[in-house]
């Protein structure tokens, strides 16, 4: 009976189950069925057969340590393949938003010392008036003041600096953009204020659709989401982002972002 259970549990776990049942009734073959002539024997006869039964248990006994070794290494190797896919998870995100962060910065730089480019003679004001500010060159200085303080990677001033611009110049040609930088800096933060930072890139969304910093706005908005435990609204940010602006560099982005989320 002890043969039978042991053999059926191997049994159960595919082909090495079925390799090593196949050595026990090996096992099994060779320790039995006596003979006559065995069953008739001495008393010697019998310790010698009630010995070799032993043995036959004993392998039967080393067979199921075996399996169970077997049990824990693939156990073990499972573990290993989760934190690797885990880690490779990691790094594709992170990648992504390093370059991000290298566009952003990128385009911080030029915005610094380029000249007030379409988008800033577009998007004046707070999307109900075409009218610039009183001071243009005070506005831009305002600007710059503040943007210099992101790329010096300052986010605690950042933020006071951004939101005083907003207050001070609200028909400032770089509303958009001081939208966008303030919720750059308040999720970067050291203790991150991430709604605050969901709801200025929503402000360039849905106030400046035709501005440049659309689409990251949203390829942020979407991440924030989706950092948030928000998958949900993360896939359906994501997917207006590829269906509204399909020709962006966002949008590559947000396809990969949508094969993560298990789109």
């Amino acid at each position: 009976m002890m043969l039978k259970q042991a053999i059926h549990r191997l049994g159960t776990h595919g082909f090495i189950g079925a390799l090593l049942a196949g050595a026990v009734i090996t096992a099994q073959a060779q320790t039995g069925p006596l003979s006559v002539e065995d069953r008739g024997g001495s008393r010697g006869g019998a310790r010698t057969v009630a010995a070799e039964s032993t043995g036959g248990n004993d392998g039967v006994i080393m067979l199921m340590q075996q399996m169970q070794q077997y049990e824990e290494q693939l156990q073990d190797l499972q573990g290993q393949i989760e934190r690797l896919r885990h880690e490779v998870d990691r790094l594709k995100a992170a990648e992504r938003e390093r370059y991000l962060d290298l566009d952003t910065r990128i385009n911080a730089l030029a915005e610094s010392t380029a000249p007030a480019s379409a988008d800033d003679e577009n998007a004046t004001g707070d999307g109900e008036d075409g009218e610039g500010p009183a001071d243009p060159q005070a506005d831009r200085q305002a600007y710059n003041d503040a943007q210099r303080k992101l790329l010096d990677r300052d986010f605690e001033g950042a933020v006071p600096a951004l939101e005083a611009y907003l207050e001070e110049y609200p028909n400032g040609r770089y509303r958009p953009q001081a939208h966008f930088w303030l919720g750059e800096a308040y999720s970067n933060l050291k203790s991150p204020q991430l709604t605050k930072a969901r709801e200025q890139f929503s402000k360039v969304v849905e106030d400046y659709p035709d501005h440049s910093r659309a689409p990251t706005s949203l390829y942020k908005l979407a991440s924030l989401q989706a950092r948030g435990g928000s998958t949900v609204q993360a896939r359906d940010t994501l997917k207006r982002l590829v269906k509204q602006y399909p020709d962006s560099s966002e949008a590559e982005l947000a396809k990969a972002m949508l094969k993560q989320l298990g789109n």
